[in-house]
C-alpha cells in the first residue's frame, strides 16, 4: 500500500498505525496515556500527544518528515519513554517535553500582589488624610 492510500489511523492485528500527510492533524489529550507498539509516520502533518499526569510510550516507532511534527508533552507530570525509535528527516520535528504549572502560580502571585498594593494606596488616599488630621 503506498503512502497516499494509507488511512490516517488504522487499528488491526498488526497494531495501531498513524499516517499523517500534509494538512492532517491528530491531537490526543488525556490525564494519563499509555502507548505501546504504535507506528507513527508524520509526513507534513501534525501529531500531538498531551497528558496532564503521565505519558508512557514503549516500543513505538515515530518518524517525522517533510515538515511533519510530533509533540509528546506532559504538563506537570511524568514522561516515560522506553525502547522507542525516533527519526526525523526533511525538516521533520519530534519534541519530547515536560512543562510545569509554575507559570500559573507565578501569574496568580503577581496579580495578587498588584491588587494588594493598589488596595493599600486606595486606603491611604481615601482614609489616610482623614486619620492623619485626627492624629495631628
Amino acid at each position: 500500500m503506498s503512502d497516499e492510500t494509507k488511512p490516517l489511523l488504522s487499528i488491526g492485528d498488526d497494531g495501531i498505525k498513524m499516517n499523517l500527510k500534509k494538512g492532517d492533524s491528530i491531537k490526543i489529550n488525556a490525564t494519563k496515556s499509555f502507548m505501546k507498539g504504535v507506528e507513527q509516520n508524520v509526513a507534513g502533518g501534525n501529531l500531538e500527544h498531551r497528558a496532564t499526569e503521565e505519558l508512557t510510550q514503549i516500543n513505538n516507532k515515530m518518524e517525522a518528515s517533510n515538515g511533519g511534527k510530533i509533540l509528546n508533552e506532559v504538563e506537570g507530570g511524568k514522561l516515560f519513554q522506553k525502547d522507542n525509535t525516533m527519526r526525523t528527516t526533511e525538516k521533520g520535528t519530534i519534541v519530547n517535553r515536560v512543562t510545569g504549572k509554575i507559570k500559573i502560580a507565578v501569574w496568580i502571585l503577581v496579580v495578587t500582589t498588584v491588587v494588594g498594593i493598589l488596595a493599600d494606596f486606595t486606603s491611604l488616599y481615601l482614609f489616610g488624610v482623614h486619620i492623619w488630621s485626627k492624629i495631628v
